[in-house]
């Protein structure tokens, strides 16, 4: 899917960023040109960029988080 139709960035590319290291659209915006014309990708960038987060943040499925009250 496009991200940014005006620079034809699409979400692969702006995982690809996100990956390695961008963290703001304004990173975006200097790696691929996300925003720099139209501005209407903006959100979908904000969109990405949350998704990537919280998808690192995440535990790996064979990984069980304990509570204080199971581990007693």
């Amino acid at each position: 899917m496009y991200v940014c139709i005006c620079n034809a960035v699409t979400e692969r590319e702006v995982n690809d960023a996100i990956d390695t290291g961008a963290t703001t659209v304004k990173a975006l915006n200097r790696q691929l040109g996300v925003g720099a014309q139209c501005g209407a990708c903006v959100g979908c960038a904000k969109e990405c960029l949350s998704k990537r987060q919280m998808q690192s943040t995440a535990l790996p499925s064979n990984v069980f988080s304990i509570s204080k009250q199971e581990a007693a």
